[in-house]
C-alpha cells in the first residue's frame, strides 16, 4: 500500500527487482507506504478495503456496534469497526489520548493505519508483539516494524524500540513523532515470540532470543530431571536446537551417561528424501510446502536408546507423530517428548492460523486439571511414551520474565503440574 495503490499476492516473497516491477506495474508512488506479511489469508474482509496492516488479535469486539462513534461501521467486521471509530477519535476529534486509549481495550498486539500521507502505529500497552522504528542517519528514512531482527541486516540505521502503549505518526513533514501514550503500562508479551515467532538473532526487551531459547531449555531440563531418564535429547524440527542445547547442557549435569548429539539431522547437501515411507500423503504435501524434506535419522544413535524429541510445539500432532515413528522405526527404546511451550488450546497461541478444533489439547479443555494428566492423554494419541508439555512458571522463568507479563489463554494460565 503505497500514495494511492495497493497491491498483494500469495506465495512467497518476490525478490527485491521483482518487487520493483511489480510497484512500476501498478503505480505504487507516494512517499510512505505499510505492509505485511501473513501465513494465512487477510482475517478481515475489510483489509481488502482499508490501509492497515497489524500483528496480534482483537478482544472484547462483541459490543463495538453500541460505541457512540460507530455510525455506518455498524455491522461491517470487527477490524472495520475498530478503525473506523480509531479514525473517528484521531481525525475528526482531534483526540490522540482518547484514540490510543480507545486501541487499548481491544488490541493485543501492533495497528498500522495509512491516512493519506501520513502513517499511524501503536503498540498495545501490555507489550504484546514487538515494535521497533529505525531511522537513517541523514533522517531521510523511517522506518516501523512489528519484526525487530531487521536491525541485523539495516545496520546503517539506528534502531529502537517502541514503548508499550506508545502512539506514534510518521509523516513527510515531521519524521517520527510520539503523539500519545497510555497512562497505565502493563507488560502482557506474547510468549510464542520467544519459541519460534521472533527471529532467532533478534533481541527482545534487550535479550537475546537465542540465549533465552537456550535458557528456556536449561529451565525445562532441570525441572523434568527428577523425571526424565534418557540418554540423548533430539532437536526437532530445528527451530528447537537452542532449546535442546541449553536442555542437554543442563540434563547432563543430572545424567553422568547423558550424551549431547544431533541424531535428527537436516541434510543441507543431499536434495533426496529420506522419510518418505512415513506417509506418502503427508510426505507428498511437506514436499509440495516446502519444496524438499531434508532429515534422516541417525540409527547409531538412536538404536537400543532412551530418546527425547524436543518439540517446540504441539499443535495438531502431526510433526511429533513423524518424528516418533522414524525414531522408533530407527530402533529408539523409549521416546519422550518435551514441548518448549505450554499446551497449545487457542490458535491466537500460535499466530492466528491454526483452527482451534484442530488443535490436540484444545479437546481436553476442562476435562483434565493438571498438566500431568494433559500429558498422559496426549501421549496416547500421538504414540509416545510420554509427554512433557512446559508450564506457565517455568516457561516465564527460562524466559526471565515474571510469569503474569505473559500471555496465555486463561485455562493455560491456571493449568500447573502436580
Amino acid at each position: 500500500m503505497v500514495g494511492n495503490a495497493a497491491t498483494g499476492a500469495e506465495g512467497w516473497l518476490p525478490a527485491d527487482d521483482a518487487i520493483l516491477r511489480i510497484a512500476q506495474k501498478e503505480k505504487l508512488h507516494g512517499n510512505n507506504g505499510i505492509g505485511y506479511l501473513s501465513k494465512r489469508p487477510p482475517p478481515f474482509p475489510s483489509m481488502n478495503n482499508i490501509w492497515v496492516a497489524f500483528d496480534g488479535f482483537f478482544v472484547d469486539t462483541e459490543k463495538l456496534h453500541l460505541h457512540p462513534y460507530i455510525g455506518p461501521a455498524r455491522d461491517s467486521d470487527s477490524l472495520f469497526k475498530i478503525y473506523h471509530i480509531f479514525i473517528q477519535l484521531l481525525i475528526q476529534k482531534k483526540n490522540p489520548e482518547r484514540a490510543a486509549e480507545f486501541l487499548d481495550r481491544h488490541l493485543r498486539g501492533n495497528l498500522l493505519v495509512k491516512v493519506g500521507d501520513e502513517i499511524y502505529a501503536y503498540r498495545d500497552s501490555t507489550g504484546f508483539k514487538p515494535l521497533v522504528t529505525a531511522t537513517n542517519y541523514d533522517k531521510t528514512l523511517n522506518i516501523i516494524a512489528s519484526e525487530n531482527s531487521l536491525r541485523t541486516s539495516l545496520i546503517d540505521m539506528q534502531f529502537s524500540d517502541v514503548m508499550p502503549g506508545q502512539l506514534l505518526k510518521m509523516s513527510k513533514k515531521s519524521g517520527l513523532e510520539v503523539i500519545a501514550s497510555t497512562s497505565t503500562i502493563k507488560m502482557m508479551m506474547d510468549p510464542f515470540e520467544f519459541i519460534r515467532e521472533s527471529n532467532v538473532v533478534a533481541t527482545v526487551n534487550g535479550k537475546s532470543v537465542y540465549q533465552i531459547r537456550k535458557n528456556i531449555g536449561k529451565e525445562q531440563a532441570n525441572f523434568l530431571s527428577k523425571d526424565l531418564d534418557i540418554d540423548s535429547a533430539y532437536a526437532e524440527p530445528d527451530y528447537t536446537r537452542p532449546m535442546t542445547l541449553g536442555f542437554g547442557l543442563e540434563y547432563q549435569k543430572h545424567s553422568k551417561g547423558f550424551e549431547i548429539a544431533e541424531g535428527i539431522i537436516k541434510d543441507r547437501y543431499d536434495d533426496s528424501d529420506h522419510m518418505i515411507d512415513f506417509s506418502e500423503q503427508v510426505s507428498k504435501n511437506k514436499l509440495l510446502t516446502t519444496g524438499r524434506s531434508l532429515k534422516f535419522v541417525m540409527q547409531n544413535l538412536v538404536q537400543g536408546k532412551k530418546i527425547a524429541t524436543v518439540q517446540g510445539t504441539i499443535q495438531t500432532g502431526s510433526t511429533t507423530r513423524e518424528t516418533i515413528y522414524y525414531l522408533k522405526n530407527a530402533g529408539a527404546k523409549c521416546i519422550d517428548v518435551v514441548v518448549s511451550y505450554v499446551p497449545t488450546v487457542d490458535g491466537r497461541q500460535v499466530g492466528l492460523y491454526t483452527q482451534n478444533r484442530d488443535l490436540i489439547a484444545n479437546k481436553y479443555v476442562g476435562e483434565v486439571s493438571s498438566i500431568n494428566e494433559l500429558n498422559q492423554k496426549v501421549a496416547r494419541e500421538i504414540g509416545s511414551d510420554t509427554v512433557y508439555y512446559n508450564s506457565p512458571a517455568v516457561l516465564a522463568k527460562g524466559i526471565g520474565v515474571p510469569e503474569n507479563n505473559l500471555w496465555f489463554p486463561e485455562w493455560v494460565r491456571f493449568l500447573d503440574y502436580k
